[in-house]
């Protein structure tokens, strides 16, 4: 059997991302994939891997205070949109997940090493990851 019939019968990895909202201005933070990362160099919404058994809000909270050191608060985290992405050696199933902050946390990066806050046209020219540029239209639609 051939890697791609491999890839194309196994399940997609699920994936949370967040899509974390400053009201003041309505832009959104990405994350910079820091040295040593796989994507190094890509900017993201940050997130992770979803863990067995553990809810995505549960997977975002967890990968939130280990990415960026901060607690998300998880009931009021809102649902945007999901998507695959079929990459090379891998699948993603990639679910984003809002949260609107009034006041910004202190972030501190242990996997990236630069962040922006961008208007999702904005987006667009940044070099965002494969996987995530899906997630530009749906972000337009929001109010």
């Amino acid at each position: 059997m051939s890697v791609s019939t491999k890839l194309n019968n196994s399940k997609p990895i699920e994936v949370v991302a967040l899509a974390l909202r400053r009201n003041l201005d309505g832009r959104y933070l990405l994350a910079r994939r820091g040295p040593g990362q796989s994507g190094t160099g890509e900017w993201e919404f940050p997130g992770g891997k979803v863990e067995p058994n553990e809810s995505h809000k549960d997977a975002l909270v967890r990968e939130i205070i280990e990415e960026l050191g901060f607690t998300l608060h998880s009931h009021a985290l809102e649902f945007v949109t999901d998507h695959v992405h079929h990459y090379p050696q891998k699948s993603v199933h990639i679910f984003l997940w809002m949260q609107r902050l009034a006041e910004i946390p202190t972030i501190i990066l242990t996997e990236h090493d630069k962040i922006c806050w961008l208007h999702p046209a904005e987006m667009v020219a940044l070099g965002l990851s494969q996987g995530d540029r899906a997630f530009i239209q749906a972000l337009t639609l929001i109010t």
